[in-house]
């Protein structure tokens, strides 16, 4: 049988490679377009991959630009042909970059499809040496570079609210029918509940804010409700990104459906008349807002960035919310989970100041919480975690008394607790939290609205 190397080594695209590399030294802005699935893997020659490498290294960390003049060094060094690529970028400065860069994104993938093919064909002509471990691996193993390679191929999974509503509103009918105080003055976006706007003066362009608790405590549920206030009041301002890495973008709708119109349990029981009318109203309100969410799983920090600066030059920018940091892709591989905190740390703050929008990220803090007798979360809880507390702005630790104390006299409250704030004070707000609803609101208005329903 042939050598797969030199058989896969026929399915390259020399020319493409070099025009992939040609546009990017030509244009400082080309590499936008498709840092968001290009990787450097997919580059078969080995001095054009570290070429690319760097370029995505230089885009991510905000550095100079890996223009011609910039670059010049590294490809002398590398032995590239650097007349050849100035002449060809001359040509080619009006293509597109990113056909380009999928027709290598195909073309890799096709290299590991024939090289997990012919590890199936060595497994069967083998057959009879092989023991029954070894052959479920080989196949384990050809299945899941199968699989990935389907997933890299996958196109732009940023998908606008109204999207996914019309998917999600047809799934809830069919299981429907059964017989103001003025705000803090800041230059940045409140969040809509005016304690904790007060104690942050909201949040500012370029900041990173990191929210942190441990599981259960109400952070996504922090997250739609800022989500839902921002998306309606700075309307102007463009879209509201959410990356949710760990929920599903369906899912996460069918939450702020229940909190815009107060229904429990959507999605489980069938509805009354009034209910459904609920219902349909909240769809509308949420179909007005401008909200995209992406919840493709497995991102990194720079698909992350590529994605939200696509959106930016489209429909416009508010603010870009992550759940959750520790659920972000390491940089390269081989890393351990708090050097992968830490860089992707770096990175969001840079990309905040690149986009000019504040970045949100939910955080999980570690379980050594739950050993002491005092289980709020504090500072140092995130020292695994390296640059969280120097990188951020503003770090924020919720908390609930009554889910560790069935007894507490704090049912349904939610301590926010704003530990670090680079520009201003700290301290603690709390805030109301109906759970069934999945929504947030400022403690004096539920206190009023149980005076109200007293008399």
């Amino acid at each position: 049988m042939s050598d797969v190397n030199q058989d896969t080594s026929l399915l390259v695209e020399p020319e493409a490679e070099e025009q992939v590399l040609a546009r990017m030294l030509s244009d400082d802005q080309a590499i936008e377009e498709v840092a968001d699935f290009l990787l450097p893997e997919h580059f078969y020659t080995s001095n054009y991959r570290k070429l690319y490498q760097e370029a995505l290294r230089r885009w991510e960390g905000g550095e100079e630009p890996a223009n011609l003049a910039n670059m010049l060094p590294m490809m002398e060094k590398l032995g590239v042909d650097v007349m050849k690529l100035t002449n060809m970028a001359i040509d080619i400065a009006i293509w597109e970059m990113k056909p380009l860069a999928e027709r290598l994104v195909q073309a890799d993938g096709v290299r590991k499809a024939m090289k997990a093919g012919y590890e199936l064909i060595r497994m069967a002509n083998m057959s009879r040496m092989l023991d029954a471990d070894e052959i479920e691996r080989t196949i384990t193993k050809a299945t899941e570079t199968l699989t990935q390679i389907g997933e890299r191929q996958a196109k732009n999974t940023m998908r606008s609210v109204y999207d996914i509503l019309d998917e999600y509103v047809d799934e809830v009918e069919s299981t429907l029918w059964s017989d103001g105080d003025t705000e803090p003055v800041a230059p940045g976006l409140m969040t809509g509940l005016k304690d904790l706007d007060k104690l942050m003066n909201g949040f500012q362009a370029g900041e990173l804010i990191v929210i942190a608790a441990r599981p259960s405590m109400g952070k996504t549920a922090v997250m739609n409700q800022i989500v839902l206030n921002m998306s309606d009041k700075y309307r102007d301002k463009g879209d509201v990104a959410v990356f949710s890495l760990e929920m599903a973008g369906k899912a996460l709708v069918q939450r702020m459906i229940g909190n815009l119109s107060n229904l429990a349990g959507l999605g489980t029981q069938r509805l009354t008349d009034e209910q459904y009318s609920d219902f349909t109203v909240a769809v509308g309100m949420l179909a007005s807002r401008n909200i995209s969410i992406d919840d493709e799983t497995g991102q990194t920090v720079t698909k992350i960035k590529a994605k939200a600066r696509r959106l930016q030059k489209g429909q416009g920018l508010a603010a870009v919310f992550i759940d959750y940091l520790q659920f972000i892709e390491p940089p390269t591989k081989g890393v351990n989970r708090a050097e992968a905190v830490s860089a992707n740390t770096k990175a969001l703050k840079n990309m905040a100041k690149e986009l000019g929008v504040p970045v949100i990220a939910l955080a999980q803090v570690g379980r050594q919480v739950e050993q002491r007798a005092d289980k709020r979360p504090m500072m140092s809880d995130l020292r695994e975690s390296g640059e969280i507390e120097q990188t951020a702005d503003k770090i924020g630790f919720l908390y609930r008394d009554d889910y560790y104390d069935k007894e507490s006299a704090k049912k349904n409250i939610i301590e926010f607790n704003l530990a670090k704030h680079r520009d201003g004070a700290t301290g603690l707000v709390e805030l109301a939290f109906l759970k069934e609803y999945g929504k947030i609101i400022n403690l004096a208005v539920k206190e009023d609205a149980e005076q109200m329903a007293a008399f």
